[in-house]
């Protein structure tokens, strides 16, 4: 090729660059403009169907249903579900047998992984952002709390813990707590339950199939549902903002329902609600003075969500648990059928606080990584490899959320107690559970908040061997 062609070439190829970036550029324009007018559209529809009444004749115009286009596009669904039943539920079961022997390598790795955490090394499992905060500190940690959209899907709403949450968080900011909100705190997974809930879905699965090209598709998507999310509980970000943010006292988790977080430009978004919130997927309450050069002996608390050795909803492992989620909120949605989401009724709240709960590790079968229950998390198995792992003097605390299921010094197959706590979930019938750190004792305690009619009450429950009961 001639000096004189090069140029000629060089500027074709520039031209070239120039044109897809034009088509990229357009592209993404008309998607935003789409999914903003969807949005809208959806907005829209969803307010109507949100007032008390409607016109001079009085008639209703509010239900608590998901509203027609999320019944209709969660008949799409089923039908597309049952029509591909023969090849999904093989895919499935084969799936879950594959993650669950992973998963038991990961259970084996998970007391090395921790000490290599604490010494500041390469983690040895996907759990890349591991946070230090003093272990001197008062902290309130609450988990599974599901903040989602307007509609069926507002379980804090529904479970009526909102103005109860917000109310006990501006107690806690007064009086000087930092607070840890651990996984799953808004919620991504949970799909329908109103217009925008449908439209969020397909767009979701429009962004999924486009692959590596969907990425800003998918984020537009998940940042317009986070921007509908703190909208609907704007009491809450309020408090957190002011009481915490404010002053650095706000640290977060990431979950499997909110594992969107994994995108630094998505948690970018977050902070713009909540100023100054970093990302962590294990937080390490740390003695004063103690580094890494310390390692275990320095800390004093690991606290994550607790889906890291989930072989159903844990990183690598997660299209299992979303599957399923995908579709229960789907049927939920159906006309005609009743609710599947399992939300903690009155009488399992009256039961926690007057008889207790139980108090022992989860267990489950060993070939597909569940049980009868629906649990996922083999608790049994994790803490007996930490037990044959154990360091010279004993493991600092491991505070998990995640199972929704609230414990603390429970008992293992043994009868022996183990150094973990649950905080269990944030939507208990018109009530929450956390733990407190307390630093003078470096021990947890667990609560449960209750609304009454006279303000929130607060209810300690204490370990009674494998119960939990009020103090």
């Amino acid at each position: 090729m001639s000096d004189a062609e090069r140029p000629t070439e060089r500027a074709a190829a520039r031209a070239a660059e120039l044109a897809d970036a034009a088509v990229g550029t357009v592209t993404d324009r008309t998607w935003g403009s789409a999914l903003s007018r969807l949005g809208q559209w959806a907005d829209e529809l969803d307010h109507v169907r949100s007032l008390p009444a409607a016109g001079p004749s009085g008639i209703s115009a509010g239900t608590d249903g998901p509203g027609p286009a999320a019944s209709g596009w969660a008949l799409v669904k089923a039908a597309a579900t049952m029509a591909t039943v023969p090849v999904t539920l093989p895919v499935l079961a084969v799936s879950a047998r594959m993650a669950t022997a992973s998963c038991k390598n990961r259970i084996a790795d998970f007391p090395a992984h921790l000490r290599a955490v604490a010494e500041g090394r390469p983690p040895l499992l996907p759990s890349p952002r591991n946070l230090r905060i003093p272990a001197d500190r008062r902290y309130v940690i609450t988990s599974d709390l599901h903040r989602c959209i307007p509609g069926k899907l507002d379980w804090p709403d529904r479970q009526q813990t909102k103005r109860l949450y917000a109310s006990v968080l501006e107690t806690y900011a007064a009086d000087g707590w930092d607070l840890v909100e651990n996984g799953d705190v808004e919620d991504y997974w949970m799909v329908g339950g109103s217009t925008w809930g449908a439209v969020y879905d397909a767009a979701g699965l429009a962004g999924t199939v486009a692959g590596p090209l969907g990425v800003s598709a998918r984020r537009d998507v998940v940042r317009e549902h986070l921007d509908r999310i703190v909208d609907n509980n704007a009491a809450v970000y309020g408090v957190l903002r002011d009481g915490f943010c404010a002053d650095g006292r706000y640290h977060r988790t990431m979950g499997n329902h909110d594992d969107v977080y994994s995108d630094p430009v998505i948690v970018e978004h977050l902070a713009s609600h909540l100023p100054g919130t970093e990302m962590a997927d294990m937080l390490m309450l740390t003695a004063p003075g103690c580094g890494d050069e310390h390692g275990i002996d320095g800390i004093a608390a690991f606290v994550a969500h607790g889906h890291l050795t989930d072989s159903w909803n844990g990183p690598g492992y997660a299209r299992l648990g979303r599957a399923v989620t995908w579709l229960a909120t789907g049927l939920d949605d159906l006309p005609g059928l009743p609710d599947v989401d399992g939300l903690p009724d009155e009488e399992t709240v009256e039961q926690l606080l007057r008889r207790g709960a139980r108090n022992r590790l989860i267990s489950l079968d060993s070939r597909f990584g569940g049980n009868r229950r629906g649990d996922s998390l083999d608790e049994e198995r994790l803490f007996s490899r930490m037990a044959d792992h154990r360091p010279e003097v004993e493991w600092p605390w491991l505070a998990f959320g995640h199972t929704h299921f609230p414990m603390l010094w429970p008992l293992n197959q043994h009868g022996e107690k183990v150094r973990y706590a649950n905080s269990g979930c944030g939507v208990l019938r018109g009530a929450f559970s956390a733990l407190e750190w307390e630093p003078a004792t470096e021990e947890f305690r667990l609560v449960v908040w209750v609304d009454e009619r006279t303000g929130p009450r607060r209810v300690e429950l204490v370990p009674d061997g494998p119960t939990l009961r009020p103090a």
